[in-house]
């Protein structure tokens, strides 16, 4: 494990930031490219300080990117990377003085899939998941099955939005309804949006799919 960056944003209130949201990128890329989020989820989060940090890896596929895991490993991969990223959520929550219940993860791609596992993984609920593009498996779901009681995971009342291109020839669109019930099998209420026309990528659409997603999450 490298040194990594990690790029933050306060809150556009100044005052003590009262969510965590932490941006997390796709594989290849790095903290900076998903931090511009900030922008438009500040407009529904302003109290919400935003956390955009590198993977902890070099990635073998492109010489200035990072990655969570090797896409090798996938679906375990995600298993081990997110104790790591489980660990730094907990240092940044602990320097706010936040629970994880307060911290929101928005993931691209890979960073959509550590999402999930982290959400599946987790010894406490989180405010909420949104993933773009992403996935998860029923390898990732077996990883949790300590937390798993009667087919109802203990962290199912985190509500889940993902939003996928129907065009994606990255991650195929098929993986959004495999999530979806994969994870609503085991008692999550997720909400799915598919973007007819695009494909591995995020659009104004799915960014405002967020946005609505988190209003009617964030108790002010």
């Amino acid at each position: 494990m490298q040194e990594r960056k990690i790029h933050t944003k306060s809150p556009i209130i100044d005052i003590s930031p009262k969510q965590i949201v932490f941006l997390l990128h796709g594989y290849g890329a790095d903290g900076a490219d998903l931090i511009d989020l900030s922008s438009p989820f500040s407009m529904v989060l302003p109290n919400a300080k935003f956390i955009s940090p590198d993977a902890p890896f070099d990635c073998k596929m492109s010489p200035t990117g990072k990655e969570w895991f090797s896409i090798e490993e996938i679906p375990n991969g995600a298993i081990n990377a997110s104790y790591e990223l489980l660990t730094l959520i907990k240092q940044e929550c602990d320097k706010e003085n936040l629970k994880f219940e307060n911290v929101l993860l928005i993931g691209f791609s890979q960073g959509a899939m550590m999402s999930i596992q982290s959400l599946l993984l987790s010894k406490y609920n989180f405010l909420g998941i949104i993933g773009y593009s992403g996935g998860t498996s029923q390898e990732n779901i077996d990883a949790s099955k300590h937390l798993i009681d009667k087919n109802i995971h203990k962290n199912s009342s985190t509500p889940v939005l993902l939003v996928h291109g129907e065009e994606d020839d990255i991650v195929p669109f098929n993986s959004l309804e495999n999530a979806k019930k994969l994870l609503t099998e085991i008692g999550f209420e997720v909400k799915a949006v598919n973007r007819p026309g695009l494909g591995h990528g995020i659009d104004p659409d799915g960014i405002s799919a967020g946005m609505e997603f988190v209003k009617k999450i964030v108790k002010f």
